[in-house]
């Protein structure tokens, strides 16, 4: 990605955004993330000049999405083709569920043929990759690059929702809010009766971690960091992941005892399930990931490399004290008298 090879390239804007026909590209909400965050104008062939009447309309596009379906997708055994005729008598549904397809297996295999494409030489390039070629017109003094505000980057992916104070002073119930399948409070809260009945914004700004989120009242007042109650408590989890697990437990799939995370009660689920009866969950995969990042994120870079340092200093210790005990023992030999020369008779 251009983003790998510098950090110039990072976050950078573009002015136009060139879709076809397909209605998902029309949604004003991607029209609007791409008019505020990128600053990028949405033309679709609904405004009457982008019309694409050729594939040589646009060559670079036709052969890069060529590539993806050629040399990628449609090499899978579960594929459809890029016609009716292409299945040839197979069930790509049938395979892909014998077969335990998912669904991250696609998304791997996209970063893959992206990374590729990139950084393989292109004719129509004079013969440099398009990451070359991009770092070629990039050096030229004419050229100005706009870069995306990194706040309103992480705008995008914040989920905001207007819940409802939910309490009791005369039962004695703390005020708390009940956000997208889970119990919500903090001490801030739990102090504010005065909001029972009353709407309050609860806004998670991260993604894969739905424990935390932030509180304000509707004109502004803030109420601080919520946490969510148990059972959702321990594991990291996004609300993606939540919402299936609800689901899941709404359909009977598993059950959870009492004072158990739901997350580690879902993953025991996913895990107990033999491989030839069900393909894994989607969410479980989801998950791991987030439990392996979090993990990685707690180990951090400085704690590796205490650990390598001290491993190379055991072995160097180890090294000088087999090289004391090679000399200590050739100290301790018993000298050999000195050599007489042979006589002869």
């Amino acid at each position: 990605m251009p983003s790998g090879i510098s950090s110039d390239f990072v976050g950078i804007c573009w002015d136009e955004t060139n879709v076809d026909g397909a209605l998902a590209e029309t949604c004003k909400h991607v029209e609007t993330v791409l008019r505020d965050v990128v600053g990028s104008k949405l033309i679709t062939p609904y405004a009457g000049y982008s019309c694409r009447r050729s594939k040589d309309d646009r060559p670079f596009i036709e052969t890069f999405f060529r590539n993806l379906s050629s040399k990628g997708f449609q090499r899978f055994t579960n594929t459809t083709g890029s016609k009716p005729s292409d299945k040839k008598g197979r069930d790509p549904d049938k395979v892909a569920i014998t077969s335990q397809f998912q669904m991250e297996y696609a998304e791997e295999l996209l970063d893959v043929l992206i990374a590729n494409y990139n950084a393989t030489p292109h004719s129509g390039l004079g013969h440099r990759s398009p990451l070359e070629y991009l770092q070629f017109i990039c050096s030229r003094k004419s050229t100005s690059l706009r870069r995306a505000d990194e706040k309103t980057i992480q705008g995008i992916l914040v989920y905001r929702k207007k819940c409802r104070v939910n309490g009791s002073l005369k039962e004695g119930r703390k005020p708390f809010v009940n956000f997208d399948g889970a119990k919500y409070t903090n001490e801030t809260l739990q102090q504010r009766f005065d909001l029972i009945n009353n709407y309050i914004w609860v806004i998670n700004h991260l993604e894969d971690d739905a424990r935390v989120a932030q509180a304000s009242t509707l004109s502004g007042q803030t109420l601080g960091v919520l946490r969510a109650s148990p059972p959702w408590h321990r594991l990291p989890h996004s609300i993606k992941v939540r919402r299936a697990i609800n689901a899941a437990l709404c359909e009977r799939k598993f059950f959870m005892a009492s004072k158990l995370d739901a997350v580690e009660a879902f993953m025991e689920y996913a895990e107990s399930q033999p491989h030839s009866k069900l393909p894994v969950h989607p969410a479980y995969l989801e998950l791991r990931r987030i439990l392996r990042q979090q993990a990685d994120q707690n180990i951090g870079k400085s704690t590796l490399e205490l650990a390598l340092k001290s491993e190379a200093q055991k072995n160097s210790e180890h090294q000088h004290n087999l090289l004391d005990e090679t000399k200590l023992e050739a100290t301790n030999k018993p000298s050999l008298p000195p050599r007489r020369m042979a006589v002869s008779d």
